[in-house]
């Protein structure tokens, strides 16, 4: 899975039995909110877990949709993805 090829150690992604999304639980000092704006100023959209929650609960979790054709730019975006969580 690209996700654990690219995502800093520490990393789980659900393995869901069916739906569109996945979530993924980043290393416990990522904000995920953080996350979310960063990736957006690059064309990168994600749903960040505390907009799902009442209480602001799981703060380092994402949920990223799978309903995409898997090109390279689908590729890059986790890439570089993997690559903001691993800086934060």
């Amino acid at each position: 899975m690209a996700i654990s090829a690219y995502f800093p150690p520490g990393t789980r992604v659900t393995q869901p039995e069916g739906g569109f999304v996945i979530w993924v639980e980043l290393p416990g000092t990522v904000d995920a909110t953080a996350l979310s704006r960063r990736a957006l100023m690059q064309g990168i959209t994600i749903a960040p877990s505390p907009m799902f929650s009442a209480t602001q609960k799981y703060r380092n979790f994402i949920r990223l949709n799978c309903a995409v054709d898997w090109d390279e730019q689908v590729n890059q975006a986790l890439v570089r993805l993997g690559q903001m969580v691993g800086e934060q």
